[in-house]
């Protein structure tokens, strides 16, 4: 489920902004697509994020993943739970999971991020779920192989 009340980034960040600051987290299907996450390395409060300039970075086992903002600011908050537990990010992305929060002169850029459906559009040009019909063939297919 995409939540449609935030706005989205092509490299899977989520934002909401709630006219004082903006919450940034990850998204639901980039975290899905990391196996065990090992750590996470976010800026401090005070810091200036650039818009476009990796801000935070987290591992897993299998990808290092660079965070970034197409808005630049300063951070007024910073999720300190997740470094105690970062299971909160694979199991409440979107509530408990944010990564940072943080002030900008740049919330006019906001309007121009993705919102839920063109970001779930985005998705599926990335990984394409198979039709139905599709489905079925490949069914067939494979029964096929199997009488061979």
């Amino acid at each position: 489920m995409i939540p449609e009340y935030l706005k989205y980034t092509p490299s899977h960040e989520w934002f909401l902004w709630d006219k004082k600051s903006i919450t940034v987290g990850l998204t639901q299907f980039i975290i899905d697509g990391l196996d065990k996450l090992l750590f996470l390395d976010l800026p401090k409060a005070g810091d200036e994020i650039l818009s476009g300039i990796s801000f935070g970075e987290i591992e897993s086992l299998d990808r290092l993943i660079d965070i970034t903002s197409p808005i630049a600011g300063e951070v007024i908050a910073v999720n300190e739970r997740l470094f105690e537990n970062l299971n909160i990010l694979s199991s409440d992305p979107y509530n408990h999971g944010w990564l940072i929060k943080f002030v900008t002169t740049e919330t006019h850029l906001i309007s121009e991020l993705l919102d839920a459906r063109e970001y779930a559009t985005h998705i599926n040009k990335i990984q394409p779920t198979p039709t139905i019909r599709q489905r079925k063939r490949r069914v067939k297919n494979m029964k096929g192989k199997r009488r061979k």
